[in-house]
């Protein structure tokens, strides 16, 4: 594996800009490091759920609660029939009571409050600690202790902020879907589809291109205060090493037309065009395959050079 470049950078509105120029990953050392909520989660093992109570306000968040078999890992079971782990709502407050409860205990299950709105559940604490590189966005909180979640990817671009604990990230170009073993695009998690390949415990010979996915692998391991820009598509595994972590990340979306308010989203034209194309002989999916590059991928010539700009409708380019 390779480690991910590692910038200095300063939280200042030039720097969404500089991300979304980015084609790789980047570290980005200390970025919120000034947080109080940083400096809490400093103090004590369970200092920044003391923190989080000022903000609480009884909303429930959805906790996550892996299966003794699954070692730790929000993902399948072995054999692909069920998800190895359960779901239920509880109130913040809850929630933590038994984030404090499993701290002495060795062997606990993992747990996690997962993808909850900072705005719904803790509001005010966007005062105390504000990103100015992305004003307006809503960020997500991911709190809990060592859990593991396996290779997926997101849509929009992210910043993932760790405030309290440490966590691993194992990163894949969007180049090595083939080499992941990505399960169900329906039937996951909670909306992005997941490897089946245990994070944990590889099985290389149920799973051999896997091999090639982690020797083209980056990582990033994570301190309190640092945060992780992850381009869109990027895959991910992300592994909570404490027995209390907490993660900030903001996500804000692609637009390929920013004025176009009602744009589909490229997830959906994707699952349109396999549903489609999937249902077509070899032959006119070949043939289908080459329409694609030519006009939507555009690696080796832009298909609309030769014609009038008046004329290029959907072929012009918005970029």
């Amino acid at each position: 594996m390779t480690p991910t470049e590692i910038w200095s950078a300063a939280d200042e509105p030039q720097l969404k800009e500089r991300l979304e120029q980015r084609a790789e990953p980047v570290v980005l050392k200390g970025l919120v490091a000034g947080w109080p909520a940083v400096r809490a989660g400093r103090e004590t093992a369970l200092g920044i759920c003391d923190y989080l109570r000022r903000f609480d306000r009884g909303v429930e968040v959805m906790a996550t609660k892996t299966r003794a078999a699954a070692r730790g890992v929000m993902g399948y079971n072995d054999s692909l029939t069920d998800f190895a782990f359960v779901k239920a709502r509880m109130t913040l407050a809850e929630f933590m009571a038994n984030l404090q409860a499993y701290l002495p205990a060795e062997g606990a299950p993992a747990i996690a409050a997962q993808c909850a709105k900072v705005g719904d559940v803790i509001p005010g604490f966007l005062d105390e600690n504000p990103l100015q590189a992305l004003p307006g966005v809503v960020p997500n909180f991911w709190l809990g202790n060592a859990l593991t979640v396996p290779v997926h990817h997101d849509h929009p671009y992210n910043l993932a902020c760790v405030v309290a604990g440490r966590r691993r990230f194992t990163l894949f170009a969007p180049q090595q879907v083939g080499n992941l073993y990505i399960g169900p695009l329906e039937h996951t998690p909670s909306g992005a589809p997941i490897s089946v390949v245990h994070p944990k415990a590889p099985d290389f010979e149920r799973y051999p291109r896997y091999r090639e996915a982690l020797a083209s692998a980056y990582v990033a391991e994570l301190q309190p205060g640092d945060a992780l820009y992850i381009p869109p598509l990027w895959f991910h595994q992300v592994e909570a090493l404490e027995k209390v972590n907490l993660l900030i990340n903001y996500w804000w979306p692609v637009l390929a037309d920013p004025g176009d308010a009602q744009q589909r989203a490229p997830v959906a034209t994707l699952l349109q065009a396999i549903k489609v194309l999937n249902a077509l002989p070899p032959a006119q999916r070949d043939a289908w395959a080459a329409m694609f590059e030519h006009y939507v991928v555009q690696r080796e010539q832009d298909p609309a050079a030769h014609i009038p700009p008046a004329w290029r409708g959907a072929l012009a380019r918005r970029r």
